[in-house]
C-alpha cells in the first residue's frame, strides 16, 4: 500500500513532515552468513546478534530478476550478465546490453529448473525494501533507513506461521493496515540451512513513529535506495551498497 492510498486518518500527518534532506551515504542490512549485519557506506559497522530485528518497512521495490554467468568468486561483485527490474514485466530490463538471455523472463533457459546449482534456476528472485529499525525497546525514535535485499526463500512461501514478504503484504492488505505503519518483526527461520527471513507484525506504530515513518518513505533518497542500480565494473568490497548479497544455498554466481 503506498501513501497515496492511505486512509485519511493518517493522510493529515503529512502537513506535519520536516522538510526532506539528501544524504550522502548508503545503509544497509546484510543477511550474509545467517547474520543481522549493518553496512554503512560499503563498511560493515556491526553485527546484531539474536536473529531477530523489529522494524518498519517503508519502501518495497517490484521483485527482480537476476541471472550471473560464470564462477563465483569471493569477494568480487559485478553487474548480472541479465536482470529484470520488474518480474511480474517477464521481460530483462532495457539496460541490459549485449547479454540478453532471452526476449522474454518466462521462456528463458536460465528459468528452467535445473539451469543453477541442483534443482534450481539460474535465474533468481530478488526484492529489495526500505527498513528502519527500532531501538531496544521496540519504539521508532531513529530516523536511518537501512537497504534490505530479500532472496527468492524469504519472497515466497505460504507457510501462515512463518510469513515470507509476499504473504505478510498480503495479510496486511487483508487487515487494511498500510505497511508502514505497522512495527514487524524479521526474525531468521532457524529450519533452514540458508538465510532466510519470516515476517510478523508486532503493534501499530503511534502516532509519533508514524510520523518518523511517513517522513523516511517521502523522501526522494528513500526511493533511490531501493532502485536495482548496478556497476559495471568489479569492486573488491564485500558490500558494494547496489549489489545484492550472494545467499548461500541461493544458486547465485559472480560473473567472470
Amino acid at each position: 500500500m503506498t501513501s497515496e492510498e492511505l486512509p485519511n486518518s493518517y493522510k493529515n500527518l503529512f502537513s506535519k513532515l520536516k522538510p526532506e534532506t539528501s544524504k550522502s551515504e548508503i545503509n544497509r542490512i546484510s543477511i550474509r552468513e545467517g547474520a543481522f549485519r549493518k553496512v554503512v557506506s560499503g563498511r560493515e559497522t556491526e553485527v546484531l546478534e539474536g536473529g531477530v530485528l523489529k522494524i518498519v518497512i517503508v519502501k518495497t521495490a517490484p521483485i527482480s530478476r537476476m541471472y550471473y554467468a560464470g564462477q563465483f568468486v569471493s569477494g568480487e561483485h559485478n553487474a548480472p550478465t541479465c536482470w529484470s527490474d520488474d518480474h511480474a514485466s517477464g521481460r530483462p530490463s532495457n539496460n541490459v546490453s549485449g547479454s540478453k538471455q532471452h526476449i522474454t523472463c518466462f521462456d528463458c533457459k536460465q528459468n528452467i529448473k535445473g539451469s543453477g546449482q541442483g534443482n534450481s534456476r539460474a535465474c533468481r528472485f530478488r526484492q529489495r525494501i526500505a527498513i528502519m529499525l527500532a531501538n531496544d525497546n521496540s519504539e521508532l525514535t531513529d530516523d536511518t533507513v537501512y537497504q534490505l535485499d530479500l532472496p527468492s526463500t524469504s519472497i515466497f512461501g505460504k507457510d501462515q506461521k512463518k510469513m515470507s514478504m509476499q504473504e505478510f503484504a498480503k495479510y496486511l492488505n487483508n487487515n487494511k493496515a498500510p505497511i508502514a505503519t505497522v512495527l514487524v518483526e524479521a526474525r531468521f527461520d532457524t529450519d533452514s540451512n540458508i538465510p532466510k527471513l519470516y515476517f510478523k507484525a508486532v503493534r501499530p506504530l503511534e502516532e509519533d513513529e508514524i510520523l518518523i515513518a511517513m517522513h523516511a518513505q517521502k523522501d526522494p533518497d528513500t526511493k533511490e535506495l531501493v532502485k536495482l542500480v548496478f556497476k559495471s565494473n568489479t569492486s573488491k568490497n564485500n558490500d558494494v551498497a547496489n549489489v545484492f548479497d550472494v545467499v548461500e544455498g541461493e544458486g547465485v554466481y559472480i560473473q567472470e
